[in-house]
């Protein structure tokens, strides 16, 4: 487990480096953070406008707002946050207000509920780690393996098809046109080549779309839109 240490305080991080407990943030934190994010002449008033409005929503809502929202509310386009947060959306902004993916459905008092269980709970698993069969397995009775929160868990199992159905569940409008294809084959391709996530604006860019079309296209948002019809998770890795 990572730690950052900053002014004789001690913030555990996961893997990642996303802070492991959302209400442990606070601004030295956020402070401590920037330098290894891109930021290495401290937070501006710009930075901790972003910071500030990420927090709220999460502390409001229990959900952190998806980057369209964001950059709305702010007066932001895709290139002005990109200037204000080079590693990205998720991996910049969201990662300094001490949020990430995993984070964005629970509320501040679940997470105290969640604190008082886990010193009792017993970690098993939920789903075997065989590994998937060779031969093709008809549609009505194909599983893919998916966390709590939907993402795929194994970018390999990943196909057309559980894109389809993604997009599906999470209530895309039509079907996927040509333009949403090549987003998703864009993400899975750069995962493939770099095994990295591109960001919302390598994407935005390499697609010529700026973020009011990326957001027409994904309404649910990037990483919880396009990243997860992709069959990816910040958390992804090719094995």
């Amino acid at each position: 487990m990572k730690t950052l240490e900053r002014k004789n305080k001690s913030y555990l991080l996961d893997d990642d480096s996303f802070l492991i407990d959302p209400m442990a943030w606070d601004e030295d934190f956020a402070e401590g953070m920037a330098p290894a994010l891109g930021i290495p002449d401290g937070l501006t008033p710009s930075h901790w406008d972003v910071l500030r409005f990420i927090r709220a929503t999460y502390l409001e809502t229990g959900s952190c707002p998806i980057v369209y929202k964001t950059c709305r509310v702010n007066k932001l386009t895709i290139k002005d946050l990109q200037r204000l947060f080079p590693s990205g959306y998720q991996r910049g902004a969201c990662k300094l207000a001490g949020l990430s993916f995993m984070t964005a459905v629970i509320r501040p008092a679940e997470l105290e509920f969640r604190r008082e269980v886990s010193k009792f709970a017993v970690s098993t698993p939920f789903y075997s780690t065989a590994e998937a069969p060779i031969e093709p397995i008809p549609i009505e009775r194909r599983v893919y393996r998916v966390n709590v929160q939907g993402f795929l868990i194994d970018p390999k199992e990943w196909d057309e098809d559980f894109a389809i159905f993604k997009a599906r569940e999470l209530q895309m409008t039509g079907l996927l046109g040509e333009k949403h294809w090549q987003v998703i084959r864009y993400i899975r391709s750069e995962f493939e080549k770099t095994d990295e996530i591109p960001t919302v604006y390598a994407t935005s860019e390499a697609m010529g779309i700026d973020i009011d079309e990326l957001a027409e296209l994904f309404p649910c948002g990037y990483h919880r839109g396009a990243v997860k019809i992709a069959g990816l998770n910040l958390g992804a890795r090719r094995g």
